[in-house]
């Protein structure tokens, strides 16, 4: 099963597993048994499991069997390889991702999110350029700002590899030159040691050295060679010194203070800071003061909630229900980060004296809908992506919407798709998140 070997004798999924249908009506089932049992492995990260129900469904879909079903039996192939590639990608298996990805987009070239697990897969492997084409795709497909966001961060990831792509070959264009100049060093010094020496036989050749001022002649102790002139020695008080050295005139030390080194004294040598050395609002492992975070994750838990659950929506006119409300009745996962499963976190860092306001939800929220009829109808849906990382105006991914109880029949579906899932309520949750973020930032 994808160079996983066969299920685990201990899989809770044995039974459809290892089931042998053989008739289309037994086929049919077991496949909506094996997607029924994949959504809820993948919703509880059960990742493995999941690969393993969708690698049995994909042995066992029909592929093509006749012209009527050809485009429903495509679609199908590819939901189950996009689903595969999406847990491959979770467990870190980015090429049996990538490559699932592929197949999903070969077996239906319409189907969304076929291209964005291919653009998802091709960012961990690094293949930008493919990313790009993969959610450009998508878009033409269906536009969404999710998906423009996921672009924008390819395109930046495109720029930053054409900067270091240049800064490499600028480097590799100075390491060259580098390598040249050397060569030409290594070249004239073995020149000047293959040139003959001045003896004897070579008084006419070499020219006697001057007797002028600036001429330093060898000592009789050794302290000079012939040559030290050239290097740029002097004597400076009888001793062999640096032809840069400097002696202070009375006068300079007059005007600029004795520059000469000093010994220090070790006990004039200040320690490092104590705790009472560090300020009061600042980490006493942070006495740079770069970096501080303070946590206000049990405000934002209760100050969030209570703008959500204020939200509330009416129906317009011209609908068949107008005028009628839906309203959220209930927030949960919203579980502080410092509690046993908990994920939701809050806080303001200062980072070089700039604040950088971080945060992170899974909100899951209960919502309602009192027909003019009487009847109710309820269910919930899922912001599971709402963090720091958010710009203010973009919306958020809805995740699980379910609908427990619809009510009576008729386009009540219809109206709840459109005015809970899609539009109505959901914007008007979004705005409320969005203007929570204005008030954390205000208030810290």
């Amino acid at each position: 099963m994808n160079g996983l070997g066969g299920p685990s004798p201990f899989s809770p999924h044995n039974d459809v597993l290892n089931a042998k249908p053989e008739t289309p009506a037994a086929v049919n089932s077991l496949l909506t048994e094996l997607k029924s049992r994949g959504r809820s492995s993948v919703v509880s990260k059960r990742y493995e499991d999941a690969v393993q129900l969708y690698t049995k469904a994909i042995e066992i879909a029909p592929q093509n069997e006749n012209d009527g079903d050809k485009s429903k039996n495509n679609r199908e192939l590819s939901i189950f390889y996009s689903n595969r590639s999406l847990c491959q990608l979770q467990m870190n298996q980015h090429k049996d991702s990538y490559d699932d990805a592929i197949t999903a987009t070969a077996w239906d070239a319409t189907y969304l999110k076929g291209f964005w697990r291919l653009g998802q897969a091709a960012m961990a492997l690094k293949k930008t350029g493919e990313a790009k084409d993969a959610y450009l795709k998508a878009i033409e497909i269906e536009d969404s700002k999710a998906l423009r966001k996921e672009l924008a961060k390819v395109e930046k990831a495109l720029e930053r590899e054409a900067r270091e792509a240049e800064e490499q070959a600028a480097a590799k264009e100075q390491e060259s030159k580098e390598e040249d100049e050397a060569k030409k060093e290594d070249s004239a010094k073995m020149v000047t040691k293959k040139l003959p020496s001045s003896g004897p036989g070579n008084q006419t050749k070499n020219k006697p050295a001057s007797s002028g001022s600036n001429q330093v002649k060898q000592e009789s102790d050794g302290t000079f060679s012939q040559s030290d002139h050239v290097r740029g020695y002097k004597v400076v008080n009888g001793k062999k010194t640096s032809f840069f050295h400097h002696e202070q005139t009375e006068e300079e030390k007059r005007l600029i203070g004795d520059i000469a080194p000093k010994r220090i004294d070790p006990n004039s040598v200040t320690t490092s800071p104590t705790q009472e050395d560090t300020p009061k609002d600042r980490s006493a492992w942070n006495k740079a003061g770069t970096w501080e975070e303070k946590d206000y994750t049990a405000w934002a838990i209760d100050s969030l909630t209570k703008a959500l659950m204020a939200c509330t929506y009416q129906l317009p006119e011209g609908c068949s229900a107008p005028n009628t409300e839906v309203k959220v009745t209930k927030i949960s996962n919203m579980i502080d980060h410092k509690t046993a499963g908990g994920t939701a976190h809050a806080s303001v860092a200062t980072v070089r004296g700039k604040k950088r306001y971080i945060f992170e939800f899974d909100i899951k929220l209960d919502w309602q809908l009192a027909l003019p009829s009487g009847e109710v109808c309820k269910g919930s849906l899922r912001f599971d992506d709402v963090d720091g990382t958010h710009e203010v105006g973009d919306g958020f991914d809805v995740r699980d919407f379910v609908v427990t109880d619809a009510g009576p029949g008729g386009d009540i579906k219809y109206l709840l798709e459109r005015f809970v899932r899609n539009d109505g309520l959901r914007h008007v949750v979004e705005k409320g998140i969005d203007e929570w973020i204005y008030l954390f930032r205000e208030t810290y």
